[in-house]
């Protein structure tokens, strides 16, 4: 047989039926997070490729936390890693939803529910890749390792214990699942969360003359901010990810309206675009910071939080010609298109950890954490193709 007929046999081994029953399955298993329990949906996973003869184990995490890993071996060490995350955003208010969050329903080519678009379809689509993969009978000269893992949504705990385990050590190059729209994502924002406090003084409100209102003060440095994020538009124009941005995402100070509050607290981050320096965006906020401080006699508590790198990978690098050469192949000689992402993503971390990154998935981002999320299916079946064809190509490969 070919190398042609080869691949012809696998893609066609992809059963569109069969996806759509996975990816119902595991809509239909909740683990939204928080709470932080992907027990249901890391069954399902498990289960669907032991049911394939593919060798599975769970990789502890917390508690009912386990990532999934499954293996398809090469001659070689040498492995293309297949990463995708489990658990979805809260539901919020299933009102709001026309259908059952948690229903999987099927309507017009779409498939609805909660972390359908981010990114169960990701991990459908993969692993119904891994079980033709392993069904086509090829000897592989290298291998391929799937990972279907907890706490994306919040702390990346998942795939952190991966890379701590050594688990990744022989991973050449690794895919992240998120919905691209099927565009590949060679470019990530980056973001820097921080918390500001202010500080007053408690009165009755019945003489509030007598306090030092917090909140007051916490919204003089708000409109600093506003200030600050207006001037960060003018900076650039990315086509996908625009340009930097300040968002104030949450604030909370004081006990009821019969008291003066004496403390304010606000969250909020700055998004960093692939080209910025994370360290001097981060300077440009500790200065604003001292300087409203000078301005006005204000003292705030500045906290930086969390801190998440931006990312981009070349477009001639070895991981994005080859994928963009597979799918090229699969769309009749189309010419893939390329796309920032608008989320945070563990493709940086994999990347920091030493091992060339890619996004690339079913579904848009536009709909994901939102009611009435969904994903075309045509998407799915076409992403599950791309992951086939591609793994085939470099676990094959002799160079």
């Amino acid at each position: 047989m070919t190398t042609c007929e080869q691949e012809r046999r696998l893609l066609d081994s992809i059963d569109e039926a069969e996806l759509v029953r996975l990816l119902q399955r595991l809509v239909r298993a909740n683990s939204e997070n928080p709470t932080g329990d992907e027990s249901a949906v890391a069954a399902v996973v498990a289960e669907e490729l032991e049911a394939a003869g593919i060798p599975t184990r769970l990789q502890p995490v917390e508690e009912r936390r386990a990532n999934v890993i499954a293996e398809l071996p090469g001659r070689r060490k040498a492995k293309l890693l297949f990463n995708g995350h489990m658990d979805t955003v809260p539901a919020g208010d299933q009102a709001l939803w026309r259908s059952d969050p948690w229903g999987a329903d099927l309507r017009d080519g779409n498939l609805y529910g909660l972390g359908s678009a981010d990114m169960k379809a990701g991990v459908a689509a993969m692993l119904i890749a891994v079980q033709a993969l392993h069904r086509c009978g090829a000897d592989f000269e290298r291998g391929l390792l799937f990972t279907a893992v907890v706490d994306e949504e919040v702390g990346f705990k998942g795939t952190t214990a991966l890379i701590e385990s050594g688990l990744l050590a022989d991973c050449e190059m690794a895919c992240v699942s998120e919905p691209t729209s099927l565009r590949i994502g060679n470019r990530l924002k980056g973001a820097l969360e921080f918390s500001a406090r202010t500080f007053g003084r408690s009165a009755h409100t019945g003489i509030a003359f007598a306090g030092d209102n917090a909140i007051y003060k916490m919204g003089r440095y708000l409109e600093k901010l506003r200030v600050y994020n207006d001037s960060l538009a003018k900076r650039m124009d990315e086509p996908e990810l625009k340009h930097p941005t300040v968002n104030a995402g949450k604030l909370t100070g004081g006990v009821g309206v019969t008291l003066v509050p004496d403390r304010c607290e606000l969250e909020f981050d700055r998004q960093v675009l692939p080209g910025e320096s994370m360290d001097e965006a981060e300077r440009e906020i500790r200065e604003l910071t001292n300087a409203f401080s000078r301005e006005t006699g204000i003292e705030v508590e500045l906290t930086l939080r969390q801190r998440f790198a931006n990312w981009t990978v070349a477009d001639d690098a070895p991981i994005v010609t080859s994928l963009a050469n597979a799918l090229e192949d699969l769309y009749d000689h189309r010419p893939p298109q390329f796309t920032g992402f608008n989320g945070y993503a563990e493709v940086e971390l994999l990347a920091s950890a030493g091992i060339p990154s890619v996004l690339f998935g079913p579904g848009s981002l536009d709909v994901a954490h939102a009611p009435n999320e969904f994903v075309p299916i045509r998407e799915v079946v076409e992403a599950s193709r791309a992951y086939a064809l591609w793994a085939y190509r470099y676990m094959t490969s002799n160079g």
